[in-house]
């Protein structure tokens, strides 16, 4: 699970749409990948930081954590 990602997506009111759209994606994949199911890819990966995170650090967006931590 993606739980820094989600944090930072809540708090600029990033969605699962807007990042589907500038992916290309569907929203169920972005889902996916927000859910840990799918890896985010690179180059989407990128393009997302880019899009709507500009400036903040990929490997604290895309840090995978354990479901069930506390």
């Amino acid at each position: 699970m993606l739980s820094n990602l989600r944090a930072e997506m809540e708090r600029m009111g990033v969605t699962v749409d807007d990042m589907a759209t500038e992916t290309g994606k569907s929203c169920r994949t972005i889902r996916d990948r927000l859910n840990g199911k799918v890896i985010f890819p690179i180059d989407e990966a990128f393009a997302v930081r880019n899009a709507f995170f500009p400036g903040m650090d990929l490997e604290y967006l895309f840090a995978h954590s354990k479901r069930g931590s506390a």
